[in-house]
């Protein structure tokens, strides 16, 4: 079904394009998330001589840095090119972050 907003009441007519950012389809997410776990794995793997404290740390800063731009400063709305793109670049951060830290975490569970 179409949304109300995308309707036009003559018939044939052709649906409106979405704005960029307005819709996400889940493949894309899936993309994203692959993407930022993979940069993660390899920032990880390249600090591997130092200790799992320190690259643990290093991954819930980096979390918390995104966080901070995130709600912190007035980013232009989500349905913008430059903001679609600015919180694309927010959630791969994020994501990165989160393998950094996690990564010490996986020989636990193996042990």
């Amino acid at each position: 079904m179409i949304p109300q907003e995308d309707r036009d009441e003559t018939p044939g007519a052709q649906r409106k394009a979405p704005r960029m950012g307005a819709t996400r389809t889940p493949l894309h997410l899936v993309f994203q998330a692959c993407v930022g776990v993979i940069i993660g794995i390899g920032i990880t793997s390249l600090f591997s001589g130092a200790g799992p404290a320190q690259l643990a740390l290093a991954g819930v800063i980096v979390v918390i840095a995104a966080w901070i731009v995130e709600q912190g400063f007035r980013l232009p709305a989500p349905n913008t090119t430059s903001g679609a793109r600015i919180r694309l670049v927010l959630r791969l951060v994020s994501l990165v972050g989160f393998t950094i830290a996690v990564s010490p975490l996986l020989p636990l569970i193996e042990a």
